[in-house]
């Protein structure tokens, strides 16, 4: 008969007997040959040396991410034999088809000639037979020529069914990240064949979506304020302004002011006409209001901007020896409380100037605006419509570098390893924390070897190079400070808190899942560190060693690196630097870890396939240098930006890829409700709590989504998973 195994409680150091906690040092001193930290990939970034036993996926990940897979790949596979079927269609109808044409008009000729008893007809039949005899003699010449172009298909055909087998053996050996290192595209790079996949519209990117389902992104509702013209609801300015507050990556918007107070990480208004010359008069006419000053509506906190400085000097990298052009442009917007025709009726932000440089140049580097009251020879929109494409670039190449890899994934990687370094599995923080941190290793480990290489999806859906990319991640590391990425701080610190900007459909949800998640944690960690007082709470946080131990490890700048713990005190100790001594402020920080793992990496990668998988809404490469004040642009030669209809398959395929796949969901951890992660029965009612609360939230959203433009998806606890599992 075998004992039933005894389910471990959760306990601190402090009054364990010295056999427990010898076999708690042990049991970290194990981890602690496993866990390890490299320098080497991205210095000074700290990730994991390998992926360790036990972090791998399971089996039932595994499938999950299967299912998402197939329905891609066969999407994958219809769209590139559909491309290849109409040019081949377009191909053999056009020398051809004129060719024959000729025959049939001599014949028609003759057979007139024919019928007439005018005594000229023998020598018109002559010239006319000699006519039919010369079109017939090209017949074969143009077959010929059209075969000579064609002569490649049979083995492109080859090879795509060469290169979907390999993937799909790859994937059941490798896991879905052969699918994404192994890409389709190079079958029809040979000679002529890459002229099959240029885009001759805009509408060709509709093609891309041959099984999947429609994104958000193409299947807006069309309300009655909306413009009535002919191009996509989400190439419209509203949408434009509408995606700094509820897109792909609201990170980067910031309020304009005339000087910083409190709020450190405004843009101030001198700073910024130095780089880009708006004027009051721009300001007036785009907006409306020919009263409204630059200066008053800095100060009334009507000004906001988009800067991507961080890319400025970057040159771009080639894809199958076309370059691509990042771009460092600037978006200035305006909040409108009664915004003109075109937008939400009740307040919108509202776009005013582009500038696609961080130098303003009258003639290479102007300013853009709507209605071009600049001046740069824009009489139907069509370099508003590019500038507003290359912004939205801009915020593709920062959310894939900066808001989601950067800011989510490697930001949770050294925590983890830092965790499993110092924090015994029976300590309770470590309970709290491993669903969390459940398959990042693995899947991090995935974008190591697969994603973030030469040549790998990214470099090739994004138009910075290799290194270009890795600069981007270095410098944003550099300038990251754990402390001010909490959310009731960083909205204050950039200038678009509520009492500045009264709609900000992320900032309003985020807020919700913040304190849901911050007051969770406060229960849960009151179980443990005791006392009726703040004091006690303190001292017990203080007499932890082990949660020492942690802290130590994670601000150490040879093992997690973690810069901007402002909370911990200095102890004056070499060994031990730093202590916590705060109970407040662990919360804060687990709260913050926990955010960050589920609701704010949600945010970003679950709305790659609604929002940017339609390319001219967000398309991460640019092909061509950008457009002065001088030369002429139509709209319909817009598309010659956009990358040909492989690269953006590919990134449509991978946001589907990325975006389909949801492990578990955001306080549940476990399948079964009747199964309880937590041993601790004191979790329970404390759990079902935080459940409510995230109940109340998701109904909340949706009334809040009720009266929004768009519906805004991407912090509804019901889609957020504990972890960055994807």
């Amino acid at each position: 008969m075998h004992s039933k195994k005894t389910p471990i409680i959760p306990s601190l150091p402090q009054g364990l007997s010295e056999k427990d906690m010898q076999d708690r040092a042990f049991q970290v001193s194990v981890s602690q040959a496993s866990y390890n930290y490299m320098f080497s990939y991205l210095e000074p970034l700290s990730l994991s040396a390998g992926l360790p036993e036990g972090e791998a996926f399971t089996l039932e990940y595994e499938a999950k991410v299967t299912k998402v897979f197939l329905p891609l790949l066969e999407n994958f596979t219809h769209v590139v034999l559909s491309l290849l079927e109409r040019e081949i269609e377009d191909d053999l109808t056009s020398d051809v088809s004129s060719t024959i044409k000729k025959v049939n008009d001599a014949y028609l000729t003759l057979k007139a000639h024919k019928s007439s008893s005018s005594p000229l007809a023998l020598i018109d039949d002559v010239e006319q037979t000699k006519a039919l005899l010369d079109a017939l003699v090209e017949v074969p010449n143009s077959i010929e020529a059209a075969l000579k172009g064609l002569s490649h298909l049979p083995k492109d055909l080859a090879n795509i069914v060469e290169g979907l087998s390999k993937v799909t053996k790859e994937f059941e050996s490798e896991g879905f990240t052969a699918f994404l290192k192994n890409t389709l595209y190079y079958t029809l790079n040979e000679e002529r064949g890459r002229d099959y996949l240029q885009a001759k519209g805009l509408e060709d990117y509709e093609l891309l979506f041959n099984s999947l389902p429609t994104p958000q992104a193409m299947d807006i509702e069309r309300k009655a304020w909306m413009p009535d013209d002919e191009q996509p609801i989400c190439l419209q300015d509203w949408y434009f302004g509408y995606m700094q507050i509820a897109g792909f990556n609201t990170t980067n918007l910031r309020g304009v002011r005339t000087e910083k107070a409190a709020c450190e990480n405004v843009c101030l208004l001198s700073e910024l006409l130095e780089k880009m010359p708006v004027t009051d008069d721009i300001l007036q006419n785009v907006s409306g209001d020919i009263t409204l000053t630059l200066t008053e509506a800095a100060n009334k906190g009507l000004l906001y901007v988009c800067d991507y400085a961080m890319f400025e000097g970057k040159k771009g990298a080639p894809l199958h020896g076309l370059h691509r052009y990042p771009e460092a442009p600037i978006a200035l917007f305006y909040w409108s409380a009664s915004p003109p025709s075109g937008f939400p009726t009740d307040g919108a932000l509202q776009p005013i100037a582009i500038q696609l440089g961080q130098h303003f140049d009258a003639d290479t580097t102007p300013i853009f605006t709507p209605n071009d009251c600049t001046n740069n020879n824009d009489c139907d929109g069509a370099k508003w419509l590019l500038a507003k494409m290359v912004v939205q670039n801009a915020c593709t190449i920062e959310h894939e570098t900066i808001a989601h890899l950067g800011a989510c994934h490697l930001v949770i990687e050294p925590i983890i390893v830092a965790s499993h370094r110092q924090l015994p599995q029976a300590h309770p923080l470590m309970v709290l924390l491993k669903p969390h941190f459940r398959f990042t290793l693995n899947i991090n480990n995935g974008a190591y070897t697969s994603l973030m290489v030469p040549g790998g999806v990214v470099a090739s859906v994004i138009s910075t190079s290799h290194q270009e990319t890795g600069e981007v991640l270095v410098e944003a590391y550099e300038k990251r400070r754990f402390d001010d990425q909490y959310p009731d701080k960083i909205f204050g610190q950039r200038g678009v808190e509520k009492d500045a900007l009264p709609s900000f459909p992320f900032r309003e949800d985020t807020m919700d899942l913040w304190a849901s998640i911050h007051d969770f944690v406060v229960d849960y960690l009151s179980l443990y560190y005791e006392g009726r007082s703040k004091e006690e709470r303190n001292n017990m946080v203080l007499e932890d060693v082990e949660l020492q131990a942690w802290v130590n490890e994670l601000v150490n700048p040879k093992r997690a690196a973690v810069k901007g713990l402002e909370g911990l005190t200095a102890t004056g100790d070499d060994k031990h630097p730093v202590q916590i001594d705060d109970f407040d402020y662990l919360c804060r920080v687990v709260a913050q870890i926990i955010y960050t793992a589920s609701a704010q990496h949600a945010s970003v990668n679950f709305a790659q396939y609604p929002l940017m998988s339609y390319i001219p809404g967000a398309t991460g490469t640019l092909y061509k240098p950008m457009p002065g004040s001088r030369e002429p642009l139509r709209k319909e030669d817009v598309v010659s930006w956009l990358p040909p209809l492989d690269v953006a398959l590919y990134q449509t395929s991978f946001a589907y890829l990325l975006a389909g796949v949801q492990y578990d969901t955001l306080g549940h951890y476990t399948d079964d409700p009747r199964i309880h992660y937590f041993t601790d029965k004191r979790v329970a009612p404390i759990l079902s709590t935080f459940h409510m609360r995230l109940n109340k939230i998701e109904i909340d959203i949706h009334q809040r989504n009720a009266s929004r433009p768009m519906p805004y998806m991407m912090q509804l606890p019901s889609l957020i998973p504990n972890s960055i599992s994807i």
